[in-house]
């Protein structure tokens, strides 16, 4: 459970022996400062100043010093940021997205790496031992292949939110190979076990009096809260993060404005494969903050941020929620339908990607309307059920049984709520059209895959005639048997 940072920097100035390591965890946006303030408070107490240290490739050199600075002073306080150090198999693939980013990477003869290089190279070694692979043992290539295949198809900042394809997974291993190699050469280690129990061996045995680690983590004692996506669309822990901005830049936000600054920002992130999880891309959060600052900037001192300034000043880059677009298709909103799609693949990284995608979706959505007309004609169940408990208990069997001319019934296995949504729309549709919705999909998904140069008018086009056919029907589809029109 997070605790409140004011507290625990309150308990670090009272009487005592302060806290030799303090372990800060959370979204580094809140867990830098948060670390950062920890570190000043123990630094004011010794009267030396806080020596920081972001991304070391290794923390045994860290703990190392701090044993030895003794020697020569009274005290020293040192801040590591984002060791990951307690990294662990399910933020493998993570640490290989963050080798990524020195790639491509050649490795010249006799030439030193770089920071950047070195960076991505601990990430890398350190993915290895979280897999007990040896990086020194055989040859570099195959101790890259000893890596399972979902960690090299992607973490969070996976393109697109989706896995590496086979090709792009073959480039980033020959770029790995090169990376480990000249790792060998200049004789890193990375971060692993060894580590880890280093640490845990100086937390049980302490430090020399007046010397402090604070350490900043992701992954991992003072919990600074992290950011979740909720269920419709909010995020759990936005406040705190909006709280700690304020506390920067001094210049608060209205609650809409943060919500639409969120909305245009934050992405969640891809679990191995690409799936969504419930946490935000640490990317997205970065970028939240920064956009905060600068609205703040632009308010002024003294002001405050307000919608208008946020919708003026920060491009939408947020991530939309597919299945709120297909709401708002079932319900017959065009104008907002259009809206969410343009969103959709606008704000894509990958926009065919996120096009065929969505498709596939819709796609299957307009099968289920045109199955759930002609179920509605020939089990004889009437339009415009509303009450979702009566249409699981009564309607939705009928829906979901047997087909008379036999043959699986398409609508088996859907979930009733998702079923019910989709009867709603398919209450408003006439037969005709119904029946001329398989043929204008299948125009649609040859547009999309290479016959027109225009693919997102041929899908926007097909979305705003359901969306206006569901509508239009709205008020004559209640009451009425479906064949009877």
């Amino acid at each position: 459970m997070p605790v409140a940072v004011d507290k625990f920097l309150a308990s670090l100035t009272r009487e005592g022996q302060p806290p030799q390591v303090c372990l800060v965890h959370g979204d580094l946006v809140l867990a830098v400062p948060a670390a950062e303030r920890a570190a000043e408070a123990l630094a004011r107490g010794a009267g030396v100043p806080v020596e920081s240290h972001r991304h070391p490739a290794s923390l045994s050199p860290l703990l190392q010093d701090l044993r030895t600075f003794s020697l020569f002073a009274s005290a020293k306080v040192l801040l590591a940021v984002d060791t990951a150090v307690f990294a662990d198999r399910n933020a493998a693939a993570e640490l290989i997205d963050d080798a990524q980013e020195a790639l491509p990477f050649t490795g010249d003869p006799g030439r030193a790496l770089s920071g950047r290089e070195r960076q991505a190279a601990s990430r890398l070694l350190q993915a290895l031992h979280l897999f007990d692979v040896d990086p020194y043992a055989g040859p570099a290539d195959r101790a890259i292949s000893e890596l399972p295949a979902w960690v090299l198809e992607g973490g969070k900042r996976g393109k697109g939110g989706s896995k590496r394809t086979k090709k792009q997974v073959d480039e980033l291993r020959t770029g790995l190979v090169a990376l480990l190699e000249s790792a060998r050469t200049e004789g890193l280690q990375g971060q692993g076990e060894g580590a880890l129990a280093e640490l845990t061996d100086l937390v049980r045995g302490g430090l020399p009096p007046g010397h402090c680690l604070v350490l900043a983590e992701r992954t991992a004692v003072l919990a600074v809260g992290e950011l979740e996506s909720e269920r419709g669309g909010g995020w759990q822990g936005l406040d705190l993060l909006a709280g700690e901005l304020e506390r920067q830049t001094g210049v608060a936000i209205a609650t809409d404005a943060l919500n639409e600054l969120a909305r245009r920002t934050l992405r969640k992130e891809s679990a191995a494969g690409g799936r969504k999880g419930e946490g935000v891309d640490s990317d997205s959060t970065a970028r939240l903050a920064g956009e905060y600052r600068k609205l703040a900037q632009l308010a002024g001192e003294g002001g405050k941020i307000d919608r208008k300034l946020v919708e003026r000043s920060v491009e939408d880059r947020g991530e939309e929620d597919v299945w709120q677009l297909l709401d708002a298709i079932s319900a017959g909103r065009p104008g907002e339908a259009l809206d969410r799609l343009g969103r959709l693949i606008g704000s894509a990284d990958d926009p065919l990607v996120a096009r065929l995608t969505f498709f596939s979706l819709f796609a299957s959505f307009c099968r289920h309307l045109t199955a759930i007309r002609g179920m509605m004609k020939v089990a004889r169940v009437p339009a415009g059920e509303s009450s979702f408990a009566r249409f699981k208990d009564r309607l939705a069997p009928a829906l979901q049984g047997a087909v008379p001319t036999g043959g699986k019934n398409p609508l088996a296995g859907i979930h009733p709520f998702r079923l019910h949504k989709a009867y709603l729309a398919a209450s408003r549709l006439t037969d005709q059209f119904a029946a001329r919705l398989p043929a204008e999909l299948l125009d649609t998904e040859m547009q999309i895959k290479g016959e027109s140069s225009e693919a997102d008018v041929a899908l926007g086009r097909l979305v705003a005639r359901l969306c206006t056919a569901v509508a239009a029907g709205g008020a004559a589809a209640r009451g009425a048997a479906p064949g009877r029109r």
